[in-house]
């Protein structure tokens, strides 16, 4: 046999051997997992670049205003903000006209096919999980990543996970404006339900991963230590407090005679200067029972004539809007009581809800923790609330100082509807009591969010600018 021949035999029987093509697979991965792999896995953002935090809401950012009040927050730290969230409205013009704010819109699954509850929610699931994991993988490397909280399925799950393994030196916050399971029993009245049962754990042993939680109130700071067994050490309270859109109507370039003359929510009453105004904000959902309000404002018709005309304004839009109009409609309210619904925009919200007498909120709170955004706006604005009670409430009303609190108890022979109706009328009937309470609104809306923010969280996530 000639030499190439051997030479040929010599190369087919060192590479039949297994052990050498596992040596050439070793050799071959070294410069690819130095390379490649292991600086993807454990990247960091480049080195000596301005803090970053990710904002990720599964909802509406022009409805997440606290949210967007966070960004802005961030971005006057000089940290670069990524707002991410459906964009179904626009933000605030503050937070689209921010330098350092960066808008990443999150894709909506919508049930168009009609699928049965428990189908749609786990198509839904399936689907965000691929569209966040993208999302996730452009803004890795943040310094931080805050979510909200409801909802929290399946962001806060897939965020854990992602910054254990691709995003190491990322820190979690999460912000905590109610809690999932108890808005999921409003489906099905049963907290021993599977899925509500599901997603109670979820919450709980999920939480715990978070650098940081922030509530909105002293009772769900106070329930996540209780019945989540979370480190208090990491739990901040920040109440909601307005933006700088919200200013009383003395404070604004605005007249009131000018906007009761020229509005169009006003076109067609006759002595409207006459009218007491009431606004209330909804997104007409179960947990707010219009059925008190127009109740009470039906008793208010009927009742003593030296009382003012009232002025209604419902602004705000949602599942239940239409059963509202048909309720309002099949009530046949006399001229002493005119309801109007509006769906306001941004820059109109906060005007009319300056012009209000007096704010309602018809929020009952399904956990007995959160506080409605709502009456903050109204604070904001100078105006009282007359508002449901429930236990967090004390938190941000204080009765008979900026607000009136309904006090019927279940078992009590006064209704909520009764009580609401004695409330309104004694305000709007008493002018001293609504002097009062007014006095009481305006201190409230000196109380604003970039004050709070700074005070509460400012010394948190400050740092040396670069």
């Amino acid at each position: 046999m000639s030499d190439y021949g051997l030479e040929q035999l010599e190369y087919y029987f060192l590479f039949s051997r297994p052990y050498v093509w596992w040596i050439i697979a070793i050799y071959l991965s070294i410069p690819i997992s130095i390379y490649i792999i292991l600086p993807f896995l454990t990247f960091n953002g480049p080195a000596g670049k301005r803090k970053t935090v990710s904002i990720i809401v599964l909802g509406d950012l022009g409805h997440s205003p606290r949210m967007c009040y966070h960004a802005l927050s961030f971005s006057s730290l000089d940290f670069y903000v990524n707002l991410c969230g459906y964009i179904e409205t626009l933000p605030p013009p503050a937070v689209v006209d921010d330098i350092n704010i960066e808008t990443y819109p999150i894709e909506v699954v919508t049930n168009t096919s009609g699928l049965p509850y428990l189908v749609f929610a786990i198509k839904k699931i399936i689907l965000q999980f691929f569209l966040l994991v993208s999302l996730l993988f452009k803004l890795r490397g943040s310094d931080y990543f805050m979510i909200q909280n409801p909802p929290s399925i399946p962001i806060l799950a897939i965020l854990i996970v992602f910054i254990k393994l691709f995003s190491r030196r990322s820190r979690l916050v999460i912000d905590w404006h109610n809690l999932n399971y108890t808005i999921l029993n409003l489906k099905f009245n049963n907290l021993n339900h599977p899925l509500v049962k599901f997603l109670k754990l979820y919450e709980h042993y999920l939480g715990k991963f978070a650098w940081l939680n922030i509530t909105v109130t002293k009772q769900m700071k106070k329930f996540l230590i209780s019945e989540f067994d979370m480190d208090k050490r990491r739990i901040i309270v920040l109440h909601d407090r307005p933006a700088n859109q919200f200013q009383p109507l003395t404070k604004t370039k605005h007249s009131k005679l000018e906007l009761l003359a020229n509005h169009e929510l006003f076109e067609g009453i006759k002595d409207i200067q006459n009218y007491k105004i009431l606004v209330s904000a909804t997104s007409f959902t179960p947990d707010e029972d219009f059925g008190i309000l127009l109740d009470a404002l039906k008793k208010y018709d009927l009742a003593d004539k030296t009382l003012p005309p009232i002025l209604l304004i419902v602004t705000g839009k949602g599942p239940l809007k239409s059963q509202f109009l048909e309720r309002v409609e099949a009530l046949k309210f006399l001229d002493r009581v005119i309801i109007r619904s509006a769906w306001l925009s941004s820059e109109d919200y906060p005007v009319i809800l300056s012009l209000a007498d007096l704010g309602v909120s018809l929020h009952t709170s399904l956990s007995g923790i959160d506080l409605p955004m709502k009456i903050v706006d109204f604070f904001g604005v100078g105006v009282p609330v007359v508002t449901l009670s429930f236990p967090a409430i004390g938190e941000l009303v204080t009765d008979g100082v900026n607000g009136l609190v309904t006090h019927a108890e279940k078992d009590s022979a006064v209704s909520e509807t009764d009580e609401m109706f004695r409330l309104i009328s004694n305000a709007l009937g008493d002018p001293v009591l609504l002097g009062k309470l007014k006095d009481g609104a305006l201190h409230e809306s000196d109380n604003r969010w970039r004050e709070n923010w700074t005070k509460n969280l400012g010394m948190t996530f400050n740092y040396t600018k670069q």
